[in-house]
């Protein structure tokens, strides 16, 4: 089998997945190019989200592999433990939106949280699970974690989509990819493995 020649360019990182069970490419070629992405993306999930009242889990976080094998993630799990490098530019951006909007971090998380349980809601009444039964709940979501993190990530780029057409497509998913990952290294996306 012929090996396949990944560059990056200037001091950035290149990472291809691609091969074993047609798994993603993430490329970080352009690194510099993500604020200026990830500003316009998390101002319209926090625009497009405004709760009520939902309660803050303020509990220790788990490793994120601990949390990764809870939850059977097997396409996207190289690509998350990548990004971790990556989450303080999205700590920065949300930061930079909250001081000028207070409270805006927390209505992100939310936003992040409520796009993954209407996805995972959608899951389970396609498969008829009770949300009663745990232990259905859990294996139903251990065999579709990774399309749930597609769903979550397509859905943050559908609906910021027309303040994004200027952008290159690969730069729009891999900064949502990114998003996606602070939202799961924050226990918003995915379920916590201390609640099973």
């Amino acid at each position: 089998m012929a090996s396949k020649e990944i560059k990056a360019e200037r001091g950035s990182l290149a990472y291809d997945g691609s091969g074993i069970n047609n798994s993603p490419t993430f490329n970080l070629n352009h690194v510099a190019r993500f604020s200026s992405l990830l500003n316009p993306l998390l101002e319209r999930i926090i625009e497009k989200y405004d709760p009520d009242s939902e309660t803050n889990n303020s509990d220790e976080l788990p490793d994120p592999d601990e949390k990764l094998d809870f939850n059977n993630v097997r396409v996207f799990s190289e690509e998350i433990i990548d990004c971790v490098g990556f989450l303080t530019l999205v700590e920065e951006q949300v930061d930079a939106i909250d001081d000028e909007s207070p409270g805006a971090k927390i209505k992100f998380l939310r936003a992040i949280h409520q796009n993954y349980k209407n996805h995972r809601r959608q899951l389970l009444i396609s498969e008829s699970v009770s949300i009663k039964d745990k232990e259905s709940v859990i294996s139903t979501i251990r065999q579709n974690s990774d399309l749930l993190l597609q769903q979550v990530t397509d859905s943050i780029i559908d609906n910021a989509r027309t303040d994004l057409h200027a952008f290159p497509v690969e730069d729009v998913r891999d900064s949502a990819n990114l998003i996606v990952c602070y939202g799961f290294i924050n226990c918003k996306v995915l379920e916590r493995p201390n609640d099973y």
